[in-house]
């Protein structure tokens, strides 16, 4: 009975926390449930996460830091300390103060734990798992060499053409506007295909340099967003031709294109289709290596290297787009040896670490990539460039 009586007096002093906890956990799995729905989870995309999405933007717009990023070192914090208060408990597990103090502690761990699921599941899992692109595009099909060779040439004609249009001073070197300039730019971009793809109007806020930026760096991370914020961070360590990509990139993202290859092709179509040269500059260089890559298998595939390396020779970059990709790189490795990099002796480490995780997310999504940003454009295109 002292057992059963114990056990009783623990819920009753606990009640409140258990009715959080599996009220949190109820609407974690009623979320995850509602997602497989796919009417659901394609409505949830276009119509409700957009609502959310600007007026929470607006109020961590206001902060002058990544609080997402903030948020995700107090984890780390947490987590530690959770750590510490374990093995301190085998010491003073005696002192019922303490035994209260770590109780409230780790329910109070759980309890964030399970709202943090709850917001990544609504925010993030639910809309990703929405139709690709809100299904717009032409059903998926086989396309032949002979379209993705096209699609290949198109892209080299365009970077030629924009490297010949963007403003350049007396020396020839491309004139990049600012970065509050640039952002703007790109808001008017991705909400001028907001017509094709509605869930791309609205409020774009300013992407915020990320804390960890060198890290980033040493991991080929361009950026990020925050689900749980829907805040935009970049690694500052960005040449100024990628930049614009980047940002329509992420802001893809914060629109409620998780698909990495959604975000790939918005961003390309958006920039492409800009008024301004060093958008549509920075969206064909930045689209190029896909389309390059696939148009390179696909052809050795077919036993048609020979007519690939033809093409290449054949249609070549401006000498004028390497100098402009050097430059820019150069610009990005100046911003980067300007500041102090406390944890540079663990880049090594990171990098390694950076390869595992991107073969294991290619592993994980799929066509949902970075890769499968071609096939978006095959499909959008559909043989119109014929």
């Amino acid at each position: 009975m002292k057992i059963r009586e114990a056990i009783q007096q623990h819920f009753t002093r606990n009640k409140k926390f258990y009715i959080a906890a599996v009220l949190l956990a109820v609407l974690i799995v009623c979320a995850n449930l509602l997602s497989l729905i796919p009417a659901w989870r394609n409505y949830y995309a276009d119509h409700i996460y957009t609502v959310i999405c600007d007026p929470v933007s607006h109020i961590t717009n206001a902060l002058p830091f990544p609080l997402g990023e903030l948020l995700m070192y107090l984890a780390a914090v947490l987590v530690l300390l959770a750590a510490v208060f374990l093995l301190l408990l085998l010491f003073l597990r005696k002192k019922k103060g303490y035994v209260r103090f770590t109780g409230g502690y780790f329910k109070t761990i759980v309890l964030i734990t399970l709202s943090v699921l709850l917001i990544y599941t609504v925010q993030w899992l639910t809309p990703y798992r929405s139709a690709v692109l809100g299904g717009v595009l032409p059903a998926e099909r086989d396309y032949t060499l002979e379209e993705m060779r096209t699609l290949y040439l198109y892209v080299v004609e365009h970077i030629n053409e924009a490297c010949e249009s963007v403003p350049r001073d007396a020396d020839g070197h491309v004139i990049y506007d600012s970065k509050e300039v640039t952002e703007q730019k790109v808001s008017v971009a991705m909400n001028g295909i907001a017509g094709e793809f509605s869930r791309l109007k609205g409020y774009y806020p300013p992407i915020k340099a990320a804390w960890c930026s060198d890290v980033l760096d040493w991991m080929w991370i361009g950026g990020y967003t925050y689900p749980y914020t829907l805040e935009m961070t970049y690694n500052k360590y960005t040449g100024p031709l990628y930049f614009p990509s980047l940002y329509s990139h992420e802001s893809s993202h914060h629109m409620g294109y998780y698909k990495e290859h959604e975000a790939n092709f918005l961003s390309y179509l958006a920039c492409a289709n800009s008024d301004d040269p060093v958008l549509r500059y920075s969206a064909y260089f930045y689209v190029y290596n896909y389309v390059d890559d696939s148009y390179f298998w696909a052809s050795k595939a077919a036993g048609a290297m020979d007519r690939y390396w033809e093409d290449a020779e054949a249609y070549p970059f401006l000498p004028q787009v390497w100098i402009d990709e050097r430059e820019s790189n150069d610009v990005a490795t100046k911003l980067y040896q300007e500041d102090e990099h406390a944890l540079e002796e663990y880049s090594d480490t990171a990098e390694e670490i950076s390869e595992v995780g991107w073969e294991t997310q290619s592993q994980i999504l799929q066509e949902y990539d970075y890769d499968g940003v071609t096939l978006l454009m095959l499909q959008y295109y559909d043989g119109k460039l014929y």
